[in-house]
């Protein structure tokens, strides 16, 4: 006789502004770049050494919907451009059901991105961050 199989997720990503859990990401795409210069040494045309000089973190969120305000009335999702200059930061953390965080992208700034307006909810598509740090801790 057979049986159903219980289904797992594996991943969440949360959205936390001031260390309160308020949403929810269905996928995110992260990206890091350590803008590597060259370094040779004197006399010597051979690069010996690439030396990081800006860290930028870099996110790609396909959707993302809060708990109970809209991504607007939070401030996620800027109004406007007059209301991007308040800096509304909110934290992203990327857990594991059984490992336990695995990423967490500290002080995410809105960059750009797309609304999906529908009944009694409003959703970020499409939308780009930039985060000024990441650790493997929670946030």
């Amino acid at each position: 006789m057979a049986t159903n199989l219980q289904v797992r997720t594996g991943n969440k990503i949360t959205v936390k502004i001031g260390g309160k859990d308020v949403g929810l990401i269905g996928s995110i795409r992260a990206s890091d770049n350590y803008g590597l210069e060259q370094a040779s040494g004197i006399g010597d045309i051979h690069v010996i050494e690439y030396v990081p000089t800006t860290a930028v973190h870099s996110l790609s969120v396909q959707s993302m919907v809060l708990y109970t305000k809209s991504l607007l009335q939070a401030g996620v999702t800027p109004e406007n451009g007059a209301i991007t200059l308040n800096g509304v930061v909110v934290d992203i953390v990327i857990t594991d059901k059984d490992k336990g965080v695995l990423r967490t992208y500290l002080n995410c700034s809105y960059d750009s991105g797309d609304l999906e307006i529908s009944a009694h909810k409003i959703v970020s598509a499409n939308c780009q961050f930039k985060a000024l740090d990441v650790t493997g801790q929670p946030a």
